[in-house]
């Protein structure tokens, strides 16, 4: 194949989930939502009001063949006082995880992309979970681009290599996308699209 999609195929499941995704949440209810885009496609919208929670989708992509992660997202509300700097303060309006599995779930690498309040793009940073090794980069930051689709792309397999410190990445297991406002008691929405894993050129 050309690429590895991370399709959204417009349907919901019984209980609100989007078919092919599956659901975490950490605390209390959650807003998901399907929203059709002029190509047909559609994304996924999330909101929060003081909870934590994401989507997940089962991938078996190699590094090596596929090593861009590409997918858009829009911000239309920040949690205001929302840092990865401070645990106390932890929450975000969008992010991408991408993690690898390891024999003891808890302890699978995962690089986590954010669009934080108030971290500078650009911060690399440890998550703040006790026994997974997180490891996070601030893509976007604050408001200047709220409302506005903004498309991504990062190679994930560099980004394993330098986080943490391991020439050969294993396979990727697992896509998630999240949002969360606990901490800091507030509110936020997100909506993804276009998620896929790319060759390099």
């Amino acid at each position: 194949p050309a690429r590895v999609p991370l399709i959204i195929n417009g349907k919901m499941d019984g209980a609100g989930i989007p078919v092919g995704w599956e659901l975490e949440a950490f605390h209390n209810h959650h807003e998901i939502t399907l929203e059709p885009l002029k190509d047909g496609q559609f994304a996924i919208r999330l909101v929060s009001e003081g909870n934590s929670f994401g989507l997940h989708k089962l991938v078996d992509v190699n590094l090596k063949e596929f090593p861009i992660l590409s997918w858009r997202w829009k911000v239309d509300r920040l949690p205001p006082a929302g840092d990865i700097r401070e645990k106390s303060k932890d929450d975000q309006a969008a992010q991408v995880y991408v993690v690898f599995p390891a024999l003891i779930k808890l302890m699978s690498p995962t690089i986590g992309y954010l669009w934080d309040s108030n971290a500078p793009a650009g911060t690399v940073a440890n998550g703040h979970a006790p026994m997974t090794p997180i490891k996070v980069i601030v893509l976007q930051s604050g408001k200047q681009r709220l409302g506005e689709w903004v498309q991504e792309r990062r190679n994930v397999h560099e980004d394993y290599v330098q986080l943490f410190g391991k020439d050969s990445p294993p396979k990727v297991g697992r896509v998630a996308i999240w949002i969360n406002t606990q901490h800091t008691k507030s509110s936020a929405e997100v909506t993804f699209a276009d998620l896929q894993f790319l060759p390099a050129k």
